[in-house]
């Protein structure tokens, strides 16, 4: 936080970054968006980071992955015993 000086700056700071690229590093998804896109999917679904659009469409773009998809159908067997 020493860098940005407060939440509001950091998150102004990541949906800058995410206004113009698909993806954190580019145009490739990277490992960086298999962290940054559970900690903004998290946060947003919790209540403790702003729903602001682009937070919203980077998200989606990572719930709409083939391997997120196929995590969460185990995730999801797994806590209900199937």
């Amino acid at each position: 936080m020493a860098r940005f000086a407060s939440y509001e700056r950091a998150l102004d700071g990541l949906e800058m970054l995410l206004t113009d690229r698909d993806h954190v590093c580019g145009a490739r998804f990277t490992m960086a968006d298999a962290y940054a896109g559970a900690q903004v999917d998290w946060g947003m679904a919790f209540g403790s980071m702003p729903r602001r659009p682009v937070f919203e469409a980077y998200a989606h773009r990572g719930r709409a992955r083939p391997a997120c998809q196929a995590a969460k159908a185990i995730s999801t067997a797994n806590r209900w015993g199937r």
